[in-house]
């Protein structure tokens, strides 16, 4: 189940803007020709797009549940059948609703898509791997430091990013209240978009139950919840800690200790001559992986994606 609205920009090649409408329409779908803008509209609309070789971009109006997904499929198979091509420029961007989501939950989403690029970067072109591609670059530098993580408020989490020109983008919140996916490569495969918009669904969803410690850990909020965030699966030191949360050492120990008395499973370690904080393995919530809560049919897509791409 699509669990939030969304919406799809497919760049394409190879076929006139006239003939792209003329597919859309006779798909039974609203479209229109329209000069290049970032506005929502109601209809489909079909914009230049610069940073696309001999092509334009085909966008979405807002798209809800299963029906939004058929009919996202609908349309790229009308433009396939058209004639519609890819190049190395094409990219298919997807951006979720994340109206209402709390600055946590949004760190979360950013910062597991920062820990598993790498995972992600193997299904996908080379094209669009590591720092690659201009349009859709690395988010781990970003997403990693300590800005990042001790943001408080939605609008530092954006001003960290600064640009939208990353495989995750936060910019489109002020505009549109969404999270823009970029990385994915171009395509008007309906099986390839139908599988990307489950997987982002899925990891939104998995991602969101990170950011409230999962349903075995107490309810925690602010930085209870961002410190055990930044202890999930990884071990963190106390100087790393006391510096993304802003915290002095004998806060940090007092938010550990509660957190212990709460029942939250916490380790720790000294490495270096640094004492080293994680969550005791099993204690809060199972390891994470990048297929936790998404379908076994999408992680077996992606797993022979990365077999045929390597």
């Amino acid at each position: 189940m699509i669990a939030r609205n969304f919406g799809i920009e497919m760049e394409l090649a190879d076929i006139t803007q006239t003939q792209a409408l003329s597919a859309l329409r006779s798909a039974g779908l609203r479209a229109e020709i329209e000069g290049y803008n970032h506005i929502a509209r109601p209809h489909w609309k079909i914009v230049t797009d610069s940073s696309v070789r001999n092509g334009f971009e085909v966008v979405s109006p807002i798209l809800r549940g299963e029906h939004g997904l058929q009919e996202a499929e609908s349309a790229a198979t009308a433009l396939e059948t058209a004639g519609a091509k890819i190049n190395t420029t094409c990219g298919l961007h997807v951006h979720f609703d994340a109206a209402g989501l709390e600055v946590n939950e949004i760190r979360t989403i950013a910062t597991r898509y920062a820990k598993h690029e790498a995972e992600i970067d193997a299904f996908m072109p080379r094209s669009r791997r590591g720092d690659a591609n201009t349009y859709c670059k690395s988010t781990r530098r970003i997403f990693e430091s300590a800005a990042f993580q001790s943001a408080e408020t939605v609008d530092e989490l954006i001003d960290a990013q600064g640009s939208r020109y990353f495989k995750l983008n936060l910019q489109s919140y002020r505009r549109h209240q969404t999270i823009e996916f970029r990385q994915h490569g171009g395509t008007v495969n309906a099986e390839k978009i139908h599988n990307w918009v489950y997987f982002l669904n899925g990891f939104i969803t998995e991602s969101r139950c990170r950011s409230r410690g999962c349903a075995n850990l107490p309810t925690l909020k602010g930085a209870q919840a961002k410190l055990v965030s930044l202890l999930a699966d990884e071990g963190r030191s106390a100087d790393f800690l006391q510096e993304t949360l802003n915290l002095l050492p004998h806060s940090l120990r007092a938010a550990i200790s509660y957190l212990r008395r709460a029942g939250v499973g916490i380790e720790s370690a000294r490495r270096n001559g640094q004492t080293i904080y994680r969550l005791a393995q099993g204690a809060a919530q199972v390891a994470d992986t990048l297929f936790n809560g998404i379908d076994d049919s999408i992680r077996n897509f992606y797993s022979n994606r990365a077999a045929a791409l390597a």
